[in-house]
């Protein structure tokens, strides 16, 4: 896998990653310019000469430009599939996000485009290659042991890229399982969480920050569902 970085917030997400994935993925780093122009007439005047090979490619944009060059960047790594994250529109438009997908598909090349990051979760009719990103990265799936009424401990089945999920977890023990789920909310923005405080025109009235951190609350609600069974890994839907 390759991600490319622009910034911090997607540096802090490709950070954490090469930290924290399993021994045996291969993950290469590649950061583009900062200051791409909204429209590109001439994508090689941007695109490096060559990237390193990759199955994968993570596009973790930071403009309007990068995310359109995410097709160009996908052929010159030879990937098979392609992870464009949205946690703030501006970065990556309804309409401009359609297009980069068509243009994916008319290379044959699998894409997905979650929004907030932390919403993918792996389902049987994704690609090969981006499910298994999802069963490691995306939506969180805990596990939770109590005593006593109180959290004991949070285990980590699946995590948000960005290191959220851990920084939860961590922070739940001793806490009251009927308090669980709203700490986790409150424990989601300290650390922080780098969705876009704006209106989504695709979720209506909801913000993609706002998203993220109910996407928090229902993992550490959903495991406390579940204490005593083992946590469920995929979506059928």
């Amino acid at each position: 896998m390759t991600a490319v970085t622009q910034g911090d917030w997607g540096q802090r997400i490709a950070d954490h990653i090469l930290k924290t994935s399993p021994p045996d993925w291969q993950i290469t780093c590649w950061t583009g310019p900062a200051n791409l122009p909204r429209v590109i007439d001439e994508p090689g005047d941007w695109l490096p000469p060559s990237l390193p090979a990759a199955d994968l490619l993570l596009v973790l944009t930071e403009s309007p430009g990068l995310t359109d060059l995410a097709p160009d960047l996908a052929q010159r790594a030879g990937a098979r599939a392609v992870i464009v994250p949205v946690d703030r529109r501006a970065w990556a438009p309804p309409g401009l996000i359609q297009q980069v997908r068509q243009r994916l598909e008319a290379a044959g090349l699998a894409s997905a485009f979650p929004a907030p990051f932390c919403s993918l979760a792996p389902n049987p009719r994704q690609h090969p290659l981006i499910r298994a990103f999802a069963q490691r990265y995306g939506s969180p799936l805990l596990s939770i042991r109590a005593t006593d009424g109180r959290v004991a401990s949070c285990g980590i089945c699946r995590e948000a890229p960005c290191g959220n999920t851990r920084y939860i977890a961590e922070r739940l023990a001793e806490v009251r399982l009927t308090d669980a789920a709203e700490q986790a909310g409150l424990l989601h923005h300290y650390y922080p969480c780098w969705g876009g405080m704006d209106e989504d025109p695709v979720h209506g009235t909801h913000t993609l920050l706002h998203i993220a951190a109910t996407i928090s609350q229902k993992a550490v609600a959903r495991a406390i569902q579940e204490l005593g069974d083992p946590p469920q890994g995929e979506d059928d839907g």
